[in-house]
């Protein structure tokens, strides 16, 4: 029976960093790219679940704006965490590297910008 972490596709060999965004200001286009879509998919979202739910329920729209206010905060989290990680992924691939195991934790990110 075969699992699925015997069946890992890894490339022959490394890609050249030519093949990558190698200057500063590619790098921050896909860190943008990333970071951007991150925020937008998960606000829209929120959004959407926070109206749906307070709409069912028949609560009036002062909720709504409360529990809009209250779910952007995971959200603003999660795209500030998303933009350290796709900023240290880039700089990683324009030196050549592979991509690292991502660290959960707000702090490592900010600390190596």
């Amino acid at each position: 029976m075969h699992t699925m972490d015997t069946e890992l596709i890894t490339p022959e060999k490394t890609p050249k960093p030519a093949s990558h965004a190698t200057s500063t200001f590619g790098c921050f286009l896909a860190a943008a790219g990333a970071t951007l879509s991150t925020f937008f998919l998960l606000g829209s979202g929120a959004a959407a679940t926070v109206w749906a739910f307070v709409k069912l329920m028949g609560l009036p729209d002062s909720v709504l704006y409360v529990a809009l206010v209250l779910v952007m905060v995971p959200v603003l989290w999660t795209t500030v965490w998303t933009a350290g990680r796709a900023w240290h992924v880039e700089r990683r691939l324009a030196t050549g590297q592979d991509v690292d195991v991502p660290v959960f934790s707000m702090l490592h990110y900010l600390r190596k910008a």
